[in-house]
């Protein structure tokens, strides 16, 4: 009988005679006697083992190999990089502008002229902005890559406003700033004309032309109404309007809805005070009309307003909204 291939049982006759007596079987010895140590069966007693320390020499060999490697391995990265780099395929060979209206194309490819033919990777982002922003017309700039050859512009432009009388006139924005020199190039500007900035200290003269932006600003398109704003030392603006040429006084904000009325009631007061040059709008519910003196020649444009009628004679009491005071 066998189990698996194995001889189950005492072994054959023909077996026996070749055993000794002596040297019975493992299998009728019995139980291994205390001591014997099966060749299938762990030893009783572990060994320790004791790692075999290196020497100063392979240690150092260790390190030098390793270093070896990490050399290799930094070489062929820089050579890669390098290849990339000079790759004909990631040179800068398109500019894509958007945002841009008073700014020209062309312009904008002459700020950013160091940008072209270079590697993409290698272009200083921050650098561009700033050749952007030294462009009087350029309030902000963005600048992204695209891969592998396009150049990204978005352009925030500062809008003119106003014509600004100095020495020359300048474009002017609704914060104050000087754009750009009117002349051929912005001839096609038809833009109000801001006075009373010539010949005083820098910081009140930044201090009226912000005034007279944030005029303008407020009213809008409504500012196609005006002919030019005359800053007062006081701060008061005085403005001439388009057309019929009135003389409008104003002090503090809101202008709009200021305008807006004086506009609605400009036939009435027509008839009213046919003769009346300068209107005082600086009164809440209340327009104030001072005419022209008998036999007087009419003031220029944006001459300085007379005293306003309030300051000769009673003021009236407010009329009904929608019906001015003369």
């Amino acid at each position: 009988m066998t189990r698996r291939g194995l001889p189950v049982g005492p072994p054959p006759e023909e077996l026996r005679e070749t055993l000794a007596p002596e040297s019975p079987p493992d299998y009728a010895r019995g139980p291994l006697a205390l001591g014997d140590e099966s060749p299938f069966l762990r030893p009783r007693r572990r060994t320790r083992l004791r790692p075999r320390r290196r020497g100063f020499t392979a240690r150092a060999l260790v390190v030098v190999q390793v270093a070896a490697v990490g050399l290799v391995a930094v070489v062929g990265a820089w050579t890669a990089w390098q290849r990339v780099f000079a790759s004909d395929r990631l040179r800068v060979g398109r500019l894509e502008v958007r945002g841009s209206h008073f700014l020209s194309e062309g312009e904008v490819r002459e700020l950013l002229g160091p940008a072209v033919g270079e590697s993409i990777l290698a272009l200083d982002i921050e650098a561009l902005k700033a050749r952007l922003r030294a462009s009087p017309w350029v309030a902000e700039a963005t600048v992204t890559r695209a891969l592998p050859d396009t150049v990204r512009v978005e352009i925030q432009e500062r809008v003119p406003l106003a014509l600004a009388e100095l020495d020359q006139l300048y474009l002017m924005d609704q914060d104050g700033g000087l754009i750009d020199i009117y002349g051929p190039r912005t001839g096609a500007f038809d833009l109000p004309i801001v006075r009373g900035l010539l010949g005083v200290e820098q910081d009140s003269r930044r201090d009226r032309a912000r005034r007279a932006g944030a005029l303008l600003a407020d009213l809008g398109e409504l500012g196609a109404e005006i002919s030019e704003v005359y800053v007062e030392p006081s701060g008061d603006l005085r403005v001439v309007l388009r057309g019929e040429g009135e003389v409008l006084l104003f002090g503090e904000p809101p202008y709009r809805s200021r305008l807006v009325t004086f506009l609605s009631l400009r036939k009435e007061l027509a008839l009213k005070a046919p003769d009346a040059e300068h209107f005082d709008l600086r009164f809440r519910g209340r327009i104030f009309a001072k005419n022209r003196p008998p036999h007087a020649a009419p003031s220029e444009p944006g001459a300085a307003p007379s005293r306003p009628a309030a300051e000769h004679k009673k003021p009236r009491a407010p009329l009904a909204p929608g019906s001015p005071t003369v």
